[in-house]
């Protein structure tokens, strides 16, 4: 099931929130599907190794998480960027 054009609602939040930045990036270097994953990682860490962690949320994060298309963004990325 596709949501708004990506392969699932996941990838289409991580391209909402973060799309800007990585347009910016793209204009300058290539955006790799690892590199998207390691910012998500990141920000996704702040939250789940904080004091206030809860384990219900941090399930529930981590399965969205496994949910997201980081080629498909890449990809995104790739075709948009100019040379």
């Amino acid at each position: 099931m596709s949501f708004n054009g990506w392969t699932n609602k996941e990838t289409w939040l991580v391209n909402l929130w973060l799309g800007d930045m990585l347009y910016e990036q793209a204009e300058e270097e290539e955006i790799t599907a690892e590199y998207i994953e390691e910012m998500v990682d990141e920000m996704a860490s702040a939250l789940l190794d904080g004091p206030d962690a809860n384990g219900f949320l941090t399930d529930l994060l981590n399965c969205a998480l496994g949910e997201i298309n980081y080629h498909e963004l890449a990809e995104h990325y790739k075709h948009d960027r100019v040379d």
